[in-house]
């Protein structure tokens, strides 16, 4: 054999057109070497290779006939590895009939007479390979590649000593294990070729079998619930895929990388970026994940505001299209909404996917302010996931994450954990989906969750939302240490988010870091977030107002403000009318604005203008002046009453000052009816400003009334009222829902649950009704100890600190006129309520919660309740303490939920049973003139009723008007009320004003006899025994006068009484008096029959 050798370029000369073999006068079993490294190409499926070489060899002219076969057999198994089946095999019968043959030849060319009747006829195939009694390593690959068994090849690798397997034995039972999917024993091959064989060829197979491991492993698993390692398995082939891909023929890996496209369901960009590319080549093999891959592809091209629903019945394809529109606001969603109730559907031909797209769209038209809607979604959601968990499993993850972050959008984190739990593992990865869930459960308050399902994420692992939830945890559970170091980690992630500098702060400073130290946080955070405003960064700006340096914020807000007038005026005069108590008296502010200068007033001789002068920003905004523009250079140099040019400075403001006018004026004139801020011009008047003030609160008060009207129904619970109708002050919600009758009269104590628990948890109503009642030194010196939230003590003590201010002042209105509360009416009037929450604050005990999860139902009431009332549920769940609560209905309704509940009227009892009358009659005083529950003892009143003062009189006429009905209670009426009549008449006959006649006839009167005589009466002919309210009243009467020594003038005086009474309640005068001498009668009779007895 003569080798003519060419090479030009760098590198080898065995490719392509770099070498050149001239054959000449050669037969077949000179070619062995030849024919081992096309072999060795076509094994290693490097088969442009193998056709350079083979192309080369069949341009040789004069080549023997048996060398000619040979070289057409070498092209018939490459053209078989590509997956053409020529159409006949004589040529390879007429080279096995040569004598001459080498047993090198022979040996490759029965392989490849195997490999071709395998795809033909696998029993004539079989048959050959048992006749040949061959151990050449090329008829045992194609064997154990096209024909084997299982059972053939485990059997073979089960008998075999390992280290006596060759590369090609080794090749061919791991493609064979691949045919019968035997993906355990090919992987485990994989893993010993690459081992003693490495090469391109170990490297592909290894991740192809890893890969088809990975998809037998996880048919019914989607790629969103694979397990942190089994993710990190992926990502290791993706990485390693790549590699490969590089440095080898990507051909190789085709079915490779379509196998970890479908396990990672598209959603790797990497893989997806290099399907695109070899799209055509993944068609060849596997037709719907190339189809699949170009319909995720395709973009989406809808002219803008040009998108039409034309039809009332959506296809999936045109159904896509809606979606691409609406998250792109191509069309609007009151039209997609219109639509829908119309009747418009989604038709793919199934139904159970069609209720999918129908609850998704549901979802995305859904306003976020309107709660009907959301109900009803949140019960849609409920109902399609309990259809058909299977199918459900088997819906598209990128959908349901879609869905699931609308879901928290609108407030629905339960329906989010409910439609993600079936796809979390509890050692997840952490993909979009898996964030997801993590902040649902955050936001559904399941923080055992929520730490059970992280804990096995290392550091390394978790994104900056994990980071940040965790923190917030944390703090919630008082371990502020912890929660300040999580929130590091998060900020160095991406330190330009601003919340968790807010939370840094927050924090920090419930962890008790002075006014330098957060000042000093403060100072660390990037320059990006604090000079240029997004909405995002208001809350953290809040904070440093209200917490750190309001100076230092309103030197932002100003900055912000020129930036975007329109948008900033609202949180500007927000933030800044809500921090007036922290500013020093001369409201300077030592920081300089950057962006904002002074604000102006001139004159051009013919109008008069007022701007801001500013620098660096946009100054399109007709109130703003570019400072660098040629008027702003005129403005900036002149001092106010100056002239220069024509232009006339009549007034300079310092920058916070017209800023601070102008965000005023913009923030009312761009009210929608949603902001209750607004600017009123005073009248030039003074003596109207009192009533222009008064018109203006009963235009709010209105409007108050007619919301109030609703809440007050007896099923609404007394902490929704207070919540909604004064949504930011809960002690005053409190407050004026537990004193207003219309509110009160609905309220009771509940009256189950505990009696003596250890310890008890109040929430800011119950610490109000409490020192209202003035029950707080005795209930405090009770056996159990009380427990609050940090929110509940926080609230009321600001309450106090704020109402004690010397300038504090509140105004209402009444029927009577406009009216102020001022900080002197709150000492005098108030002082023993403030005395009696302050007494509570010193007493109890603040507690950390547990991590537990929150019930759902209190998750679900949390918009309804104020927050120092849901953190109190809360707490109590968490900590399982008794929970002691004056709204009755929620006690109701956590009790028969299975939580602990104290008994509040057991509790009250024991308080009022440690007071003294005198103590007792605020209490009795208040639930008689306003309606707030607490029990009232019968000899309380019995007692108040032979005091000489007025106002005893008084509750005693209030409590029997009230409470005459169910006198019965006592269980002797008759004699009960006959002595509270006795009583208070007596009083009255001795102060001898009444003998003139009662409040109707006598002007001088003003006691409260008479109404205590009458509402007994009435009472009376309610309660005791007899057939008419006649006799019923002659009964009490004549009980009366029996048991009573009678002068003559107050036997008058009961006469009076009793028969204005009768009159007034149109009884007959002659059957009382019938019934008054039947009952003298049978008293008389009882008086005898007890004389003759004794």
């Amino acid at each position: 054999m003569m080798v003519n050798q060419e090479h030009n370029g760098s590198g080898d000369n065995i490719a392509g057109n770099k070498y050149e073999y001239i054959v000449r006068n050669i037969q077949s079993r000179d070619l062995i070497s030849v024919i081992d490294d096309v072999m060795h190409d076509i094994s290693y499926r490097e088969l442009v290779k193998a056709r350079e070489k083979l192309d080369v060899l069949n341009n040789i002219s004069s080549l023997e006939h048996d060398v000619s076969l040979l070289l057409k057999s070498l092209n018939l198994k490459l053209d078989l590895v590509k997956g053409s089946i020529p159409s006949s095999k004589s040529d390879l019968i007429r080279l096995l009939q040569y004598t001459n043959l080498s047993t090198e030849v022979w040996e490759v060319v029965v392989s490849i007479l195997i490999d071709y009747e395998s795809r033909t006829s696998e029993s004539i195939a079989r048959e050959r390979y048992l006749d040949s009694n061959s151990e050449g390593h090329y008829i045992k690959e194609v064997f154990f590649e096209r024909l084997a068994s299982q059972e053939e090849l485990l059997d073979y690798y089960n008998s075999s000593k390992v280290y006596n397997l060759s590369e090609q034995e080794i090749t061919g039972i791991i493609r064979g294990a691949i045919r019968v999917e035997d993906y355990e024993l090919s992987f485990r091959l994989s893993q010993l070729l690459n081992k003693h064989f490495e090469s391109s060829n170990s490297r592909a197979l290894l991740l192809l079998t890893e890969s088809c491991i990975l998809i037998e492993r996880n048919q019914q698993i989607q790629y969103i619930s694979f397990s942190k390692q089994e993710k990190s398995n992926v990502d290791r082939l993706i990485v390693n895929l790549l590699a490969d891909s590089v440095n080898n023929n990507t051909d190789r890996q085709i079915a490779t990388l379509t196998n970890l496209l479908n396990v990672t369901c598209f959603m790797d960009s990497r893989l997806f970026d290099m399907g695109k590319v070899y799209v055509n080549e993944i068609r060849k093999m596997a037709p719907a994940t190339a189809d699949l891959l170009e319909q995720i592809d395709t973009r989406l091209v809808i002219p803008k505001n040009n998108f039409k629903l034309l039809s009332n019945s959506l296809d999936l394809e045109q159904f896509a299209l809606l979606d691409f529109a609406l998250e792109h606001d191509y069309v609007k969603i009151r039209d997609v909404q219109k639509w829908i109730d119309q009747g418009g559907v989604i038709s793919t031909g199934d139904e159970y996917i069609n209720s999918f797209f129908d609850l998704y769209l549901t979802a995305l038209v859904c306003s976020i302010d309107n709660k009907n809607e959301i109900q009803e979604l949140e019960v849609k959601s409920q109902n399609f996931f309990e259809k058909d968990l299977n199918r459900f499993k088997q819906i598209n993850p990128a959908g349901i994450l879609k869905m699931c972050e609308r879901f928290i959008k609108l407030n629905l984190p339960l329906s989010v954990v409910t439609y993600l739990s079936p796809f979390i593992s509890d050692d997840a990865w952490v993909s979009p989906t898996f964030e997801c869930y993590l902040n649902a459960l955050y936001l559904s308050e399941k923080f055992d969750m929520f730490l059970s399902k992280i804990k096995h994420l290392q550091p390394e692992d978790k994104t900056q939302l994990i980071y940040i939830r965790e923190a917030e945890i944390c703090e919630r559970m008082g371990e502020n240490e912890q929660s300040i170091n999580l929130t590091r980690s998060a900020i160095d992630l991406y330190p330009n988010n601003p919340y968790p500098w807010h939370l840094l702060l927050h924090t920090s400073r419930k962890d008790g870091a002075t006014v330098d130290a957060l000042k000093e946080i403060v100072f660390e955070i990037p320059e990006a977030i604090l000079s240029n405003f997004h909405e995002s960064n208001i809350a953290l700006v809040n904070e440093i107002a209200t917490h750190v340096d309001v100076c230092l914020a309103e030197r932002v807000l100003v900055d912000w403000f020129v930036q975007n007038p329109s948008k900033v005026a609202k949180p500007f005069t927000q933030i800044h009318t809500n921090t007036l108590i922290k500013r020093s008296d001369d409201h300077s502010n030592p920081y300089i604005p950057m962006k904002c200068g002074d604000g102006v007033k001139y004159s051009d001789g013919f109008e008069t203008f007022t701007r801001i002068l500013v620098r660096d920003v946009d100054a399109s905004h007709p109130s703003l002046l570019d400072i660098d523009s040629p008027l702003g250079q005129i403005l900036e140099n002149m001092r106010q009453g100056e002239s220069s040019r024509g232009y006339t400075l009549l007034e300079r403001l310092p920058p916070y000052v017209a800023a601070f006018r102008l965000a005023v004026e913009l923030r009312s004139k761009s009210n929608d009816g949603t902001d209750a801020f607004r600017q009123f011009s005073l009248p030039s008047n003074e003596e109207d400003f009192i009533p222009y003030f008064e018109s203006i609160i009963r235009h709010y008060d209105s409007q108050d009334k007619e919301r109030d009207a609703i809440l007050h129904g007896p099923t609404v619970p007394l902490v929704f009222r207070g919540k909604f109708t004064f949504p930011s002050d809960p002690v005053r919600g409190a407050l004026n829902n537990l004193t207003a009758l219309a509110s009160a009269k609905n309220l009771a104590l509940f009256n189950d649950g505990e009696e003596n628990p250890d310890k008890v948890i109040i929430d800011v109503y119950t610490a109000v009704y409490i020192s209202l009642m003035g029950f707080s030194s005795a209930f405090v010196n009770l056996e159990s100890s009380i427990v609050v939230s940090q929110y509940t003590k926080d609230v009321l003590e600001s309450w106090i600190e704020n109402i004690l201010r010397e300038d504090y002042l509140s105004i209402g209105v009444t029927d009577k006129g406009i009216y102020r509360v001022t900080s002197k009416d709150i000492r005098e009037y108030s002082s023993e309520l403030i005395r009696g929450l302050q007494t509570l604050l010193e007493h109890v005990t603040v507690e950390a919660m547990k991590p537990v999860d929150t019930p759902e139902l209190l998750v679900k009431i949390r918009d309804m309740v104020d927050e120092s009332i849901y953190s109190t549920f809360q707490l109590s769940v968490a900590n399982n303490i008794p929970l002691l609560c004056v709204d009755h209905l929620m006690c109701e309704l956590i009790y028969r939920s299975g939580f602990p509940v104290s008994n509040m009227y057991s509790y009250i009892m024991k308080v009022l049973h440690s007071l003294t009358l005198s103590e007792r009659k605020k209490s009795i005083q208040i639930s008689l003139t306003s309606g707030t529950p607490v029990p009232i003892l019968y000899h309380d009143i019995m007692e108040l009723s032979i005091s000489t003062d007025k106002s005893d009189a008084y509750l005693v006429f209030k409590f029997m008007e009230k409470y005459g009905e169910v006198i019965n209670a006592t269980g002797s009426p008759l004699e009960y009320l006959t002595a509270i009549v006795r009583n208070a008449t007596v009083l009255a006959y001795i102060d001898k004003t009444i003998l003139a006649g009662g409040r109707a006839h006598n002007p001088q009167y003003d006691g409260y006899a008479e109404h205590i005589f009458y509402y007994c009466c009435r009472s009376a002919m309610l309660s005791l025994e007899g057939d008419t309210s006649e006799k019923r009243l002659a009964l009490l009467i004549e009980n009366l006068i029996s048991t009573t020594r009678l002068a003559r003038k107050y036997l008058d005086l009961i006469s009076l009484l009793t028969s204005e009474f009768a009159l007034g309640h149109f009884l007959d005068f002659d059957a009382c008096n019938e019934a008054l001498v039947a009952c003298r009668v049978d008293r008389q009779a009882k008086d005898q029959e007890n004389g003759e007895v004794i």
